[in-house]
């Protein structure tokens, strides 16, 4: 359940809070009705314990009867709880639970009324809902002996556990529980004096001597439900909505909400939610739906009330945040704790299981129903679903009225994270949330907490735990005593201003804490747990018992891999934690890997993993950063740099270097440059970084400081020099205590140096002399290194001078923190660590020219560094000889080499190495100080400041490349592929994807193929807008991007704002991007949310102050079409620095709140609505209502702006709207009843009108048929009604046509014509006419002519209706003329095209259709450039003030124009019509139209198979057969299978030819006629990819036989073998052909003897070749259809073996056409080709190869590719003269080339 809710996002959570606490609100009055008390949530289940009253039968006579007594309150007390679970299984049994957003929808906008009662009547009704916890002070006060009470009992405990099965739900939020009652955070029993606990706590357990106690634990089980139930338990209870939850922007209102418990009490005591039932259809209640099934357990016996933790100070709520100690935790156990688990894993569903110790307190035949099962007794709900109200029944209601501030110790007993959410929301309850978090789980084993021993263990590790968890910043979410023992829940990343981007490296270097801390407390057999993934968490419960929850699958995996044995003692996780801590590869975890194991609950096995490892052992470049190309991006700051560190080099003067930029922006680009100047200038660099997860560790980034110092120290670079040489260089040693000091410097108590101690202490020891010193560094510094060699393969782009001190082997890598053994022991130091440490100080003192006697002080201060210890035990005078100690290796060892620092991540710098840094600029001149970080403002301001303010100082900023320099990334990644422009709209597209991070652009741009699918147009990268849907996992940009740990940053600086600027920004993020502070200022003041301008000071500069990480800019253009208000100040705009942000925070924000804002702002700007601002306004009303349950507001401006953008052709925007429109409509209760029949036919009009204008004619054509018939027309669908319709309406036409009744076609002295009916007809018709002129649209683009013909004559039937003529009618007389051209008659046609061009003279524009068909008929016509300046003028119509309008018309025309030119062979010389394809495409994905990319891509494709361009067709190819084959419609598939199949014919491929010809050939003839070139061009190249089959084996086979190319029984031989391999299949294409050549016998006429399997292929082909040819026979354009006719005829012959009737064929075709090819030059071109191909003698051959030579030449084409077998004698005519084998006289026309 988790998992699905968690699939809808925030709302998800919302729903799931609603659903379960709901659940549990119940749960828990019906529990505090009969007297438990609840004692932990845990996850999906309740611990539950009934304890007796021992002061309830105090008044017994006599002593004698004590035992009595006490029997008969045992007795009573597991009756009490008995019949409490019985009451939970009758009310929560098949209580069933939605999660879709409709049905929560529809419970907040009104499936709750009012409360009963009245408010005003209500006691203590003030509005006071700052008590978390309401006690009184003398209850509170009256608790302390309590806590001192040291006693056990016997008791009966009760559990229950939720397990939901995983079933496929929608779930339909319930009105939220209610949340108006003050929260009970601990046991009412167990409240903490104010002034009876010492500052450190004594742990205590507590009860009554005397106490029988009933221990329950109540569980869910979950069944989905597919099937209707009409008995009452599957429909009772499924909403508990009495009370809704009110928070800011809720349209509940105040009057109506009860903030006093009685008022809630009464209400949800009194009131049953059977109520909701009436309105539920019973469809609804069984589809996608979950019942959850309730199974307990119960238990008695003696249990102990403990209290364990640190109590901490009295600070109040706010202090508490702030502070490192306070944190209590009450919990029960004993040992019935530890039957309960396995009597609840015995309950079914709907069953109580009763331990034996608990039955023994039952009265014998109480319960006559009871089931025995092994040791327990079950108890199983008989009950019919029960609806009668609780009677209110409260033990004590003073609990209830007790404030918090009496005692702030209640506090404690939450975590940190939900004080701050309650801080931030006063009404005691926060919104539910999704979190990506790490669980932390410890299992202490088997201790008894309820025996002194166990309860002093628990306190120790939970005192230990608590101070990690305050370190490090994490949460300790609960302690709890089960079967299992004593657990403590801890998590990382729930919301806290202090969050932290890597949860789960803290959650690990706690983990690793924790674990030596346990085993110094001598606390053996624990189990330390990770895990990391999505949990929710929720305020859950009510005002009797509430609690911030959290639950996931996450906390069960982390309870679930404990069980193993190799977990004692270690630290194991699940591999997403792992995989979260080494994802940025800093060293800083090491990892062994257990394989998987299967847990409880899971299919899968999970892989485990043990954490043997914590701490950098050293520090090296990230492997992935090692080989960034350091050429992409940011050439000037780059060349900045180079020139920054030249002048250093020739004059160093405490020079500092800054680079900084957020994540991803190319920090790591500009350490890699620098690496690599060092490389080639021999610089030495010492490198080292800081961690999140170290930033409050003193001196971590000077440990590694200190490792680079020693090595380049170690080097041959590095002379020894006496104490003499080193006084020369201005340093000298002031002795004992002292430390260097450089000449003439003069140590002060100011910041710029360390203060000098006073006192030191030394510790003797012996050292080894200079011989041994280097004999340690030869031997044993190196024993036992597991760092990377030098010459690792990571590094082998340094030399060995910068590899040195880029990977160091630590002197100290085992002292970071002790590695664990094979035994889980903690690993001992040896001796070798000594020594090696020594060696190195010893050497770097040596080489200064000191002696021995500063060596221990120094060695004793850097192992202090090595400890895992935060903060080292350094007193000050170890402070300055550490910082004296590397000022003095740095300027001693810079004498001699050039030293750069390089330091990384300095926002995370702990603040002893921050000194450090700064003492090494100020102290060491000759040094290069680099630091990268993070934007300084983005964590707590410039804590560079002292560094960095001087004049030698260079700042480079970073926030991603630029266009031009994305473009350069993409030529260079592109230039092999011939690529020299990019187009905008990939540039575009990868930096939005990429953010401009170097690295991504490199990746993207290797990747670009697969994921945008661009291709190349000569020369120009263009993309396609295909998405991929087969991305693999590792190629998702959007996971490259880890837009999850953006999101995370942003609600990380979202939590450290203050609450009111937080309030600030939620308003301002439903207001999008861009906002007015009026328009902020329309929800709730800006004085309330920021506070009263001082003098002086206005909004924004407040704004500016608060918003300390920049998330919103001043608008650089201050100009609005609307102002709001008369206050310049008001009408400020601001921006959010990235869309991304506002999301992010909106997102956060609950449900219900932003459905108040969304409201209000509707109404706010309807106020402001007129006609003049419908532009700047309507989407704004219409976008705020969306998100609101007004319906009939969402109808009506839905309806509105889609008629405005329709009317502004902004159709991509106009679909959307309306499929919101129409989705409403479907789904929404009650919408339909809005809206009349006239209103819909009109809004599925505009939908039709809309998709057919975007060529998406699938779902346009069943919308406007749908207007159609609620208009009252119904569309044919069978036969026999289309014959009668395309009767009655030609009839109609034709009488009212030449009677002359049709409106407007009589031009010359005719009256102006008039409507017809009144006005609200006239509309009507008018409308009816639009729809049937857009689907005349739709069947012509999908060639029904039956369909293309009925629309047509329909529009002018009603346009005679209408009496007035319009656009649609003078198309229809176009179309109609058109129709009739088709079926050869002309004249008619003639005349309709006559009366459309008068009537479009007249004034009624077509929008460039007519003269796109009159374009058509012209070029079928041969007046090919009248048809060009048609289509020129069609274009031009299509498009307004620049902007395409109509996009049939336009797609219509260009492709024609394309297709024509290509067939003309003159495509390329016309550069313009290139430019038209283009200009198409960019026009389809600017309106999302797939049906515009095909377009483009397949004239582009068959222009380059004509031009013989294989290798750039290819990619074509691929993008074609994967992305637009699969959805393209019939017309576009069939030539896309006609080119596919010649392609792969020219490829040699022949088995996917013949594939792609037998897919054309099927559904040919399901095609009509249609005024378009693609039916004869799919037919073209199918016809041409059979001729390049045999003539590819023509060739293969006359190579083996030796014959002359040419020869006619040549060509005949390799016609039957094809046939041979083609009947076979022809898997191995052309290759297998030269294997399976057998030359066929022929007679003496040359008529071949085909084989049996010749005679099957070539009535295979005839299959083909049959349907082709009656397709091309109906098309109009003769000149190119008869054309390939004849070929096909021929072709026909020539598989067959009729060579010679073939070629005769091709002779009578070519006289009879050759007058009609003249300026059809490829066609004709191909024609004789294909004549000289087949011709039977060589002069013939000649003569018709010179021609095509001549063509080809001509067209700009290599004549090679088609002329394959000329005569041995022929040359290729020069200067357009054919040149013969005879005489050398020339034979044929001679033509010149254009």
């Amino acid at each position: 359940m988790t998992s699905i809710a968690s699939s809808k996002g925030d709302v998800g959570a919302e729903m799931l809070s609603s659903q379960i606490g709901a659940y549990f609100d119940l749960a828990i009055r019906i529990i505090e009705y009969h007297g438990g008390d609840v004692v932990k949530f845990l996850g999906d289940a309740l611990l539950v314990v009934f304890q007796a009253d021992p002061e309830a039968d105090h008044g017994a006579d006599s002593p004698s009867s004590e035992d009595n007594v006490i029997s008969r309150r045992d007795k009573v007390t597991v009756r009490k709880a008995i019949e409490c679970g019985l009451e939970l299984l009758a009310r929560l049994s098949n209580y069933r639970i939605y999660l879709s957003e409709r049905e929560y929808s529809r419970k907040l906008s009104g499936g709750s009324g009012p409360t009963s009662g009245d408010d005003s009547n209500n006691p203590g009704d003030d509005g006071n809902n700052g008590n978390i916890m309401n006690m009184n002070n003398s209850q509170s006060g009256n608790s302390s002996s309590s806590w001192n009470a040291n006693a056990s009992g016997f008791g009966a405990v009760s559990s229950s556990t939720s397990s939901i099965g995983a079933s496929s739900f929608l779930s339909v939020p319930q009105g939220r529980p209610n949340s108006n009652g003050s929260s009970n955070s601990i046991p009412r029993r167990s409240s903490v004096p104010n002034n009876s606990i010492s500052p450190m706590i004594t742990p205590t357990k507590f009860s009554s001597s005397t106490n029988l106690d009933a221990l329950a634990i109540t569980g869910l089980y979950g069944n989905g439900s597919n099937s209707s139930s009409n008995n009452n338990n599957s429909t009772y209870r499924k909403r508990e909505d009495s009370i809704m939850s009110s928070r800011p922007g809720s349209t509940t209102s105040k009057h109506n909400r009860a903030t006093n418990f009685f008022a809630n009490a009464k209400q949800l005591f009194t009131n049953s939610n059977v109520n909701d039932r009436q309105n539920i259809p019973a469809e609804e209640m069984s589809e996608d739906s979950l019942e959850l099934q309730l199974h307990m357990a119960m238990t008695a016996g003696p249990i102990s009330n403990i209290i364990i933790g640190d109590i901490g100070g009295d600070n109040g709520l706010d202090n508490l945040l702030m502070q490192n100690t306070g944190r209590l935790e009450y919990a029960i156990c004993g040992e019935q704790m530890a039957t309960i688990d396995d009597a609840l894993n015995m309950a079914r569903a709907g069953e109580l299981t009763i331990t034996k110790d608990a039955w023994a307190c039952v009265v014998q035949g109480s319960y006559p129903w009871v089931e025995q099962r092994r040791q327990c007794y079950i108890l199983k709900n008989i009950q019919q679903a029960n609806d009668d109200p609780l009677l209110r029944r409260i033990r004590n209601d003073k609990l209830f009225n007790t404030s918090v501030e009496s005692n702030p110790h209640y506090y404690k007993y939450i975590n940190k994270s939900a004080i701050h959410r309650l801080i931030l929301y006063p009404d005691n309850t926060f919104p539910a949330q999704f979190r990506t978090v790490t669980i932390l789980f410890v299992s202490l084993g088997d201790v008894k907490p309820w025996t002194s021993e166990g309860l002093s263990t628990c306190q120790k590790a939970i005192s230990q735990v608590h101070k990690v968890m305050s370190e490090y910043e994490g949460f300790i979410q609960q302690f709890a005593v089960d079967d299992k023992g004593a657990t403590l829940l801890c998590a990382f990343g729930l919301p806290y201003p202090r969050s932290h981007e890597r949860e789960a490296v803290f959650a690990a270097k706690s983990a690793w804490v924790i674990r030596r801390r346990l085993l110094a407390e001598g606390i053996l057999g624990f189990k330390i747990s990770l895990a990391t993934g999505v949990i929710f968490t929720s305020m859950i419960g009510n005002e009797f018992r509430r609690d911030p929850a959290i639950v996931g699958d996450t906390i069960v995996i982390a309870v679930r891999i404990l069980k193993f044995d190799y977990a004692t003692e270690s630290i194991v996780c699940d591999d997403a934690t792992k995989e979260a801590c080494t994802s940025d590869h800093d060293g800083l975890c090491e990892f062994e890997d257990m394989g998987e194991e299967f847990v409880k609950g899971k299919i899968h096995p999970i892989r485990i993993w043990r954490l043997i490892h914590f701490g950098a052992k050293k520090q090296i470049r990230k492997p992935d950063d090692m080989m960034v190309d350091e050429t992409i991006g940011y050439e000037p700051e780059r060349e900045k740099v180079t020139q920054f560190i030249k002048s250093w080099e020739q004059e160093p003067e405490r020079n500092t270097l800054l680079v900084t930029g957020p994540r991803g922006s190319g920090k790591s680009m500009f350490y890699q440059h620098i690496c690599h100047m060092a490389d080639r200038n021999g610089y030495q660099i010492c490198s080292a970084a800081s961690a999140e997860v170290e930033k409050n560790t003193e001196y971590y980034l000077c440990k590694f400081l200190l490792l680079g110092l020693f090595d380049i120290m170690r080097k041959k670079d590095i002379p020894y020099a006496s104490r003499s040489n080193v006084q020369d260089l201005g340093i000298t040693f002031t002795g004992e205590g002292g430390g260097w000091v450089e000449r003439g410097h003069r140590r002060s108590s100011s910041g710029n140096t360390l203060n000098k101690p006073n006192t030191s202490t030394f510790r003797p020891s012996s050292l080894p002399g200079g011989s041994s010193i280097t004999s340690a560094l030869s031997s044993s510094v190196y024993q036992g290194q597991t760092s990377t060699p030098i010459d690792s393969p990571t590094t082998a782009t340094f030399s060995l001078s910068v590899r040195s001190s880029l990977i160091s082997n630590s002197p100290w890598e085992s002292s970071f923190s002790p590695t664990i053994g094979q035994n889980g022991e903690p690993s001992k130091r040896n001796s070798t660590y000594i020594t090696k440490l020594q060696a190195l100080i010893n050497v770097s003192l040596q080489k200064m020219g000191e002696g021995d006697e500063m060596m221990h002080i120094l060695h004793d201060i850097i192992a202090a560094l090595s400890s895992d210890n935060s903060a080292p035990a350094m007193n000050d005078r170890d402070d300055e000889m550490l910082a004296d100690f590397i000022v003095r290796m740095l300027n001693y060892a810079s004498a001699f080499v050039k030293i750069i620092t390089m330091f990384e991540d300095v926002q995370w710098t702990d603040k002893k190495s921050l000194q450090i840094i700064q003492v090494i600029h100020e102290r060491c001149p000759g040094v290069l100080v680099v630091l990268f970080s993070r934007p300084q403002r983005d964590y707590g301001g410039n804590i560079l400041y002292r560094i960095t303010s001087h004049y030698k100082h260079l700042e480079i900023a970073l926030d991603g490349l630029k266009r031009r320099e994305i473009e350069a990334a993409l030529l260079k990644a592109f230039k092999h592929n011939g690529v020299a422009k990019i187009s905008p709209e990939v540039i575009e597209f990868v930096q939005e994807k990429t953010k401009g991070n170097p690295k991504f652009v490199k990746n993207m741009a290797n990747m670009l193929k697969d994921f945008c699918h661009v291709n190349i147009v000569d020369g120009e990268l263009l993309t396609t807008g295909q998405q991929s849907t087969r991305i693999p996992p590792e190629k998702n940009v959007e996971d490259m991007l880890v837009r999850q740990d953006r999101k995370k940053m942003i609600l990380m600086q979202y939590d450290r704002m203050t609450p009111r600027f937080q309030d600030f920004l939620k308003i301002a993020s439903c207001l999008g991007e861009q906002f007015s502070l009026a328009e902020v200022a329309a929800i709730r003041p800006l004085d309330s949310m920021l506070g009263t301008p001082e003098p002086g000071r206005s909004f924004p500069t407040m704004i500016s102050d608060l918003d300390t990480f920049r998330f919103l800019s001043m608008s650089t253009d201050q100009q609005t079409n609307v102002q709001f208000s008369d206050n310049v100040v008001d009408n400020t705009l601001y921006t959010f620095g990235s869309g991304s942000t506002a999301r992010d925070i909106y997102e956060s924000i609950p449900y219900e709140e932003r459905v108040g804002y969304h409201l209000k702002m509707g109404q706010f700007y309807e106020s402001f609505l007129e006609p003049a601002q419908f532009g700047d306004l309507l989407p704004q009303v219409t976008r705020h209502y969306l998100k609101t349950e007004h319906t009939e507001k969402k109808i009506k401006y839905l309806k509105a702006i889609s008629a405005f953008y329709l009317k502004s052709n902004m159709l991509t925007d106009a679909t959307e709207n309306l499929t919101d429109l129409i989705r409403i409509l479907d789904t929404e209760r009650g919408a339909v009843s809005i809206v009349n029949q006239e209103d819909l036919a009109e809004i599925y009009g505009m939908k039709g009108e809309t998709l057919s204008k975007r060529m998406r004619i699938e779902e346009a054509e069943p919308a406007l048929l749908d207007s159609l018939a609620r208009y009252g027309i119904n569309w044919p669908k069978t036969n026999q009604q289309w014959r009668m319709a395309l009767f009655m309406e030609k009839t109609k036409f034709l009488l009212h046509y030449h009677g002359g009744t049709t409106p407007g076609l009589n031009f010359s002295g005719s009256k102006a014509p008039k409507p017809k009916g009144d006005a609200k007809s006239q509309v009507t018709l008018q409308r009816i006419i639009h729809v049937l002129g857009c689907l005349q649209n739709i069947y012509f683009w999908k060639t029904d002519s039956n369909g293309a013909m009925l629309s047509t004559l329909l529009t002018l039937n009603y346009s005679r209706k209408l009496g007035m003529p319009s656009g649609e009618q003078t198309v229809s007389l176009g179309r109609y003329g058109l129709l009739n051209y088709f079926k050869g008659h002309k004249h008619v046609c003639t005349e309709y095209m006559e009366k459309a061009r008068l009537s479009s003279e007249a004034g009624e524009t077509t929008e460039g259709m007519l003269p796109s068909m009159r374009g058509y008929v012209n070029y079928c016509e041969g007046k090919i450039e009248l048809a060009h300046q048609d289509f020129a003028d069609a274009i031009s119509e299509s498009k307004a003030f620049g902007v395409v309008s109509n996009l049939a018309t336009f797609y219509r025309s260009v492709t024609l124009k394309c297709a024509f030119r290509m067939w003309e062979g003159s495509f390329n010389a016309h550069q313009e019509d290139s430019a038209l394809l283009r200009a198409m495409s960019a026009v389809a994905i600017q309106n999302g139209d797939s049906e515009g990319e095909t377009l483009f891509a397949i004239p582009t494709l068959a222009n380059l198979l004509l031009q013989d361009r294989l290798r750039d067709a290819e990619s074509w190819v691929v993008l074609i057969e994967r992305f637009i084959m699969p959805k393209a419609r019939l017309m576009n598939m069939l030539v896309i299978h006609g080119m596919l199949a010649y392609y792969y014919s020219k490829m040699g491929n022949f088995s996917k030819t013949k594939i792609y010809a037998e897919l054309m050939a099927e559904r040919i003839d399901q095609q009509g006629v249609a005024a378009h070139p693609f039916p004869l061009m799919s037919c073209a190249f199918t016809v041409m990819a059979m001729y390049e089959m045999i003539d590819s084996a023509a060739q293969n086979s006359s190579s083996i036989s030796g014959s002359t190319l040419g020869g006619s029984r040549s060509d005949l031989g390799s016609s039957s073998n094809l046939a041979r391999e083609m009947s076979n299949g022809g898997k191995s294409g052309a290759s297998s052909i030269h294997h399976s050549s057998i030359a066929p016998s022929a007679s003496s006429s040359g008529i071949a003897v085909l084989s049996q399997s010749d005679a099957v292929y070539a009535a295979k082909t005839d299959t083909i070749l049959k349907p082709t040819i009656q397709c091309m026979d109906q098309d109009p354009f003769c000149a190119v259809a008869q054309t390939f006719v004849v070929l096909a005829e021929a072709l026909r012959c020539f598989i067959v073996g009729h060579n010679r009737e073939g070629a005769h064929r091709l002779h009578r075709g070519w006289d009879r056409l050759e007058a009609g090819l003249r300026e059809i030059r490829f066609v004709r071109a191909y024609f004789l080709a294909k004549l000289g191909r087949h011709a039977e003698n060589s002069r013939d051959k000649d003569e018709y190869y010179s021609q095509a030579h001549v063509l080809f030449v001509s067209m700009a084409m290599d004549p090679s590719g088609w002329i394959c077998d000329p005569s041995p004698g022929w040359r290729p005519p020069q200067d357009g003269v054919p040149c013969s084998n005879e005489s050398g006289k020339g034979v044929g026309l001679t033509l010149t080339p254009n």
